[in-house]
């Protein structure tokens, strides 16, 4: 699995229930593991992504079809009048993406229903299929224009100086329930259903996203732990373990060692660079669906799944020591007492 975790095959105990991990947390670990093992870890850089593309650069323009007054007058017929009217609008004219997307859908769902109306006059009823097809040949482009401008998506993307908060499992599933309805969105389109397109409340789904920010928090999160434990096994990794423990004697330092891995990192960050794990096998499947086929997936992937390989090839690297620690000292790792 890509985001399979490690398991601490040498290093077998039970996780007690831990408190949340934050920065408060990481720094805790680290000043004692620096008093004790001697260390000073360098400045903490959160691993670097390219920049996005500006919104603009990425949008798709849109054709502006309308219907005269009079056509307008006699669409009433088949209940057109209404969106025409909100189109016309004041707050038409400066819709959101997500609200121009909306509203693109429910047009096509009126001008299908329309097509069905036999008493439209037949040079009425070629106009609004002439616009049907025209809607229905650029309704995508309406659709990545939303996933490229919308601001709460790009919002994530951006992400923010935050680190990822335990918050239980409602933040988690909110936000992948959330993707999960704009993927539908995007399968309703592809099978050209705009009755169930229009019916699924995409301002619903992005408000979401904004009350939790936790897309923007994982990304930030597991680029600032990339960073910090890259720090953290720069001074570690070169000490030889069995400098603990000359002559394989356990040792005072040797035994707060023990403590220091056994309880600052087992009991409270393995648990939190689990929950990354937990984050990113729900919601990265739901990303890679929604931005398949835009040009934003490769920065998306950078971001997301790059980053959280390199997360676990930096955990890895940390273990590893602890690992040779318990394998040529008396470490005691392999059981919390």
């Amino acid at each position: 699995m890509a985001y399979r975790w490690f398991l601490l095959s040498s290093l077998l105990w039970t996780l007690l229930a831990c408190s949340p991990a934050n920065e408060r947390q990481l720094d805790n670990y680290q000043s004692r593991l620096e008093r004790v093992a001697g260390i000073q870890p360098g400045q903490v850089t959160p691993a670097a992504v390219d920049p996005l593309p500006s919104a603009r650069s990425l949008l798709h323009p849109l054709p502006d079809l309308r219907l005269d007054l009079l056509d307008a007058w006699a669409s009433r017929q088949c209940g057109l009048d209404a969106l025409i009217a909100e189109r016309n609008s004041s707050l038409g004219r400066v819709q959101s993406h997500s609200l121009r997307l909306n509203y693109e859908l429910r047009l096509l769902q009126q001008l299908e229903q329309c097509q069905q109306n036999s008493s439209l006059a037949p040079a009425l009823q070629q106009q609004l299929a002439d616009i049907q097809s025209s809607k229905q040949d650029t309704i995508e482009l309406s659709f990545f224009n939303m996933l490229h401008a919308d601001q709460t998506l790009r919002q994530q993307w951006h992400g923010q100086r935050q680190l990822l908060p335990l918050q239980g499992q409602q933040a988690l599933l909110e936000t992948q329930h959330a993707l999960q309805q704009l993927n539908a969105l995007r399968t309703a389109i592809d099978q050209q259903d705009w009755q169930q397109a229009a019916a699924i409340d995409i301002e619903a789904a992005l408000g979401v996203l904004h009350r939790y920010q936790t897309l923007a928090s994982l990304q930030y999160s597991q680029r600032y732990l990339v960073g910090w434990l890259d720090a953290l096994n720069s001074s570690l990794l070169p000490i030889p373990a069995d400098s603990f423990c000359p002559n394989q004697r356990p040792s005072d330092t040797l035994s707060i060692l023990s403590t220091v891995f056994l309880k600052f990192f087992a009991e409270e960050l393995q648990p939190y660079f689990n929950q990354h794990q937990r984050h990113m096998q729900a919601l990265w499947p739901e990303l890679v669906q929604l931005y398949a086929e835009s040009p934003l997936l490769p920065l998306l992937e950078q971001r997301y799944q790059d980053t959280a390989n390199t997360l676990q090839q930096q955990i890895l690297a940390h273990v590893g020591w602890w690992q040779q620690l318990n394998a040529e000292c008396p470490a005691g790792l392999t059981s919390r007492h």
